[in-house]
Formats: C-alpha cells, sequence, structure tokens
C-alpha cells in the first residue's frame, strides 16, 4: 500500500513541476519592445490584450499586432530584431536560445501583414517564419515578408531562405537579392521586392511625422485598414531545390 501512495505523490509531484516549469516558460521574457510608433499591443498567454511601450517584455507564446499607421521593433535575447509594419499580427509560436545550443529555436508566424527580421545569433536554419501558405527558413538573413492570407512576397536582402510552399508542396532556395511570391500558383520570381509599408522597407531611422516612438498611453483600438500591399502571383520560378 505505501508503494502505491509513493507511486501516485511521485506522479502527482511530476506533473506539479511540469506545470510549473511550463508556467514559467511562459512567462520568460524572450525579447523586449525597441521602438513603437502609434498603437501596438501583445497577448502574453493566459493574459489580457494590452498597449506594448518601449522596454516592455515580450514573451513565449505572445501575439503581437499593430494597428493603421503603426509599427513596432522588438529585439530577441539573441539580438535578432523583428520590425512589424501596420495592420501586421505575428506570433511567437516557439523562441528558445541558448548560447552554443544548436538546439536553440525561433519560430514566427505572420497570418496577416507585413514585417523584417534580422538574425542574430541564432544557429542558420534554426529560425522559421510561417504564414498560410509558406514556411520560410532562414539562413543567416535580412527578409523582409507580407502575407495577406493567400499569398506570401519573399524579399531576401542578405542570406538565403529555404522555402516550402504549404499549398503545392514544392521546395526551394531562395538566394539573396532574389524575390519570390509563394502561392497556390507555386513559387515564382518576382521584381517587387517592398511590402509597400516604410518602416519594413526603411526603418525606423525614418521620420515618422508628429508622433515619436513611444506608445501613446491609451487602450484604445483604433480601426484596421486593408493590407497596404498584395502580392501577386506572377513572375518564373527561381531558385535551386534544396533536396
Amino acid at each position: 500500500m505505501r508503494s502505491i501512495h509513493t507511486a501516485i505523490a511521485t506522479i502527482l509531484f511530476g506533473a506539479t513541476t511540469i506545470a510549473v516549469t511550463y508556467g514559467a516558460a511562459l512567462t520568460t521574457p524572450v525579447g523586449d519592445v525597441e521602438q513603437v510608433t502609434q498603437d501596438a499591443y501583445g497577448t502574453p498567454p493566459d493574459a489580457a490584450r494590452a498597449a506594448k511601450r518601449r522596454g516592455d517584455d515580450v514573451v513565449y507564446q505572445e501575439a503581437l499586432e499593430t494597428l493603421r499607421r503603426s509599427a513596432m521593433q522588438v529585439k530577441f535575447n539573441d539580438g535578432s530584431k523583428l520590425t512589424l509594419g501596420a495592420n501586421s499580427k505575428v506570433l511567437v509560436d516557439a523562441f528558445v536560445y541558448e548560447p552554443g545550443n544548436d538546439q536553440s529555436k525561433a519560430l514566427i508566424s505572420l497570418p496577416t501583414g507585413a514585417l523584417r527580421y534580422v538574425t542574430g545569433k541564432m544557429p542558420k536554419g534554426q529560425t522559421t517564419i510561417d504564414t498560410p501558405t509558406a514556411t520560410m527558413v532562414l539562413r543567416g538573413t535580412n527578409v523582409k515578408v507580407l502575407s495577406d492570407g493567400t499569398n506570401t512576397l519573399l524579399a531576401v536582402d542578405e542570406g538565403s531562405v529555404t522555402v516550402h510552399n504549404k499549398l503545392t508542396g514544392e521546395d526551394t532556395l531562395v538566394e539573396e537579392g532574389h524575390n519570390v511570391q509563394i502561392s497556390q500558383a507555386g513559387i515564382n520570381s518576382t521584381d517587387e521586392d517592398d511590402t509597400g509599408d516604410p518602416f519594413v522597407d526603411g526603418g525606423f531611422n525614418q521620420k515618422s511625422g508628429s508622433n515619436s516612438s513611444e506608445q501613446r498611453r491609451t487602450n484604445e483600438p483604433n480601426k484596421q485598414e486593408p493590407t497596404r500591399s498584395k502580392p501577386s502571383g506572377g513572375g518564373g520560378s527561381v531558385g535551386n531545390n534544396p533536396g
């Protein structure tokens, strides 16, 4: 009887330990907000949506969003930087970084909107950006991505990106200086290399009008506008199949 009680106690202790560890992981900062223009918000797991201001933490599995004429820049623990354009949403699906650990990884989901991602010290091939049409694995990269839910524009400014088309099953490698559209039509090259968002395309160094880079202290959301520029499916195929 004692052995049964001991076994039950061990199971309960293990379950409690796992729950506490998981809860701690959800609240552990994986980065912080460096800059904000206008209205940006974050929704951590099991917490309410709140305005994001410069210096605020970003945690594991936090949903980030911006409204019209807004932008936000996040610096992650490995030094990588995410710039989120207006009317955009991302989810920090996974971010685990430990110096020297090849198992470190990052997964950022972009359902809709525009972003720029510049990789930091995360091992090459361990940072992934996911959209409804594409899975993109970054390798020492500076990229711009625009998604409207049915098409994805990828512009590779530096490095290379392994692309998987989730709709057709096609795979290809997109090298530095190349741009592609990923849609039901396949993975096609394009001359379009801008997302149409000034902060994603040009950065935060430009003047942002009458609003400073500090988040205004308000919780009132603004009405969202459609994404500024929609990717098209035209052009020819690009890159080499990575095998």
